[in-house]
């Protein structure tokens, strides 16, 4: 399967901002402690919690949504979101999350900015489902609606320059939004965000072949069709893996196993953290093949808890949002189980509603030829890569692609850092000065929790 899957603020020393002037607000008093202005909102209800990274206070906040936006007096969910508050007269950072949330979420821009951060649970992900799971309503255009609804009520009492970011999914669903209200945020950060265009999309498979050495290929594939060959052996060892890591799985191994053997390749670029010379060889011991399987394609991810989880994104890659074809004609004649990529493997109905690229062909038309103010941050070895998004003259976009960088890559990993923050301070009205080194920790953080 080749469908796979970035927390915030310091000590607030070495950059200066330049901020907007506030504006008076129709919004709670400003008298008001924010917790008791932040359950003032509408549909909001707040809770303290303890910070993280540095913040003065943080927020659980639960957001009453319409599950159809189209009919706002109909069924409602409750989408969970976290605060890391600052200071009110300053920006916000928006974090249009494509999957969850948690307290300890937070972004690299909020840590280089080192302003506040709003970090929101994409609706039917934990924290955000509706009851009934009616999946009719897990749409791109809903999604954005909540988006835009959550910066309607929140801009009362941060009023500020808004920039909304997120990764991979997260940065589509962050240009999502932009397509559908492009004067909600002054500004977007994109991070390694790929669109596709129907459900096997073919301009990955050349992408993803032109990467390393042609060696180096081949020892992946070697690999690929050792474990394959093995089969009979590994099954076993690769059932025990669960149970012997803390996670269950309830659904044939037999399946997972050759999908995730299959997946290899495309994780072993997607993080590239190995070289070839940590693929283990023929005379390695069946558990050491394992156990690097297992590191390479986040093998957790596979079990019963995050295939729940993942249930909402399969949905939508199954639906709307499409994913990359691979070429695993190297693989002939050595699989005999049928795919549990299924939306059956997944736990979804059997008859959702058939795959159609049309509303992300006109997102990705929007972006290239009328989206301003976005800044795109792709990883050069990155297979997701192959469906950047390539802005036209017209615009004012910025687009990098960093030579060597994976799908964790940041700004701070970036040639053009500079560039990406001289203009971002244009765009947003401030003056961003020398980020922190707590910028660069936020990174290593952020791929520790696995947000990425």
């Amino acid at each position: 399967m080749a469908f796979r899957r970035r927390p915030a603020l310091a000590v607030f020393t070495t950059i200066l901002l330049g901020l907007a002037g506030c504006s008076d607000t129709t919004g709670p008093p400003a008298d008001l402690d924010l917790l008791d202005r932040l359950n003032a909102l509408p549909g909001v209800s707040a809770q303290e919690i303890p910070p993280h990274y540095g913040y003065p206070r943080a927020f659980q906040l639960d957001i009453t949504q319409p599950l159809d936006h189209d009919n706002p007096s109909g069924q409602t969910f409750t989408q969970r979101a976290y605060l890391s508050h600052t200071d009110e007269s300053m920006p916000l950072v928006f974090g249009t999350s494509g999957y969850g949330a948690t307290e300890q979420t937070g972004s690299e821009l909020a840590a280089i900015l080192q302003t506040n951060g709003l970090y929101v649970v994409h609706r039917y992900f934990p924290d955000a489902r509706p009851s009934p799971m009616d999946w009719r309503y897990l749409t791109i255009r809903q999604a954005a609606a909540d988006h835009h609804r959550i910066v309607q009520i929140f801009r009362e009492i941060y009023p500020g320059p808004w920039v909304s970011t997120g990764a991979s999914k997260g940065g589509k669903t962050a240009l999502f939004h932009r397509r559908f209200y492009p004067d909600d945020v002054e500004a977007t950060v994109a991070y390694v965000a790929p669109f596709m265009f129907s459900l096997d999309d073919e301009r990955f498979v050349p992408f993803l072949a032109s990467r390393g050495t042609s060696e180096g290929r081949d020892a992946i594939h070697e690999f690929q069709q050792r474990l394959l060959l093995h089969a009979d052996s590994l099954i076993p060892r690769f059932e025990a893996w669960f149970p012997a890591n803390g996670w269950n799985l309830s659904i044939p191994a037999g399946p997972i196993f050759e999908d995730r053997v299959r997946g290899y390749e495309w994780n072993y670029w997607q993080r590239h953290i190995f070289d070839y010379a940590q693929i283990p060889g023929p005379d390695d011991f069946y558990d050491v093949w394992i156990d690097h399987l297992a590191t390479v394609v986040r093998l957790h991810f596979s079990s019963d808890v995050y295939r729940d989880y993942f249930s909402a994104y399969r949905y939508q890659a199954f639906t709307e949002i499409g994913g990359p074809a691979m070429d695993l004609s190297h693989l002939d004649g050595l699989t005999r189980f049928e795919s549990m990529d299924t939306p059956e493997g997944y736990g979804l109905p059997a008859d959702i509603p058939e795959y159609s690229s049309a509303v992300v062909e006109d997102v990705v038309q929007w972006l290239e030829n009328q989206g301003n103010g976005i800044i795109y941050i792709y990883g050069g070895d990155d297979p997701w890569t192959a469906g950047a998004v390539e802005p036209a003259g017209q615009t004012n976009a910025l687009r990098f692609v960093q030579a060597g960088a994976d799908h964790s890559v940041g700004i701070e990993d970036l040639d053009q850092r500079d560039l990406v923050l001289s203009t971002l301070g244009q765009w947003m009205g401030i003056q961003i000065g020398t980020p922190s080194a707590h910028a660069i920790i936020m990174r290593d953080v952020r791929l520790q929790l696995g947000i990425r």
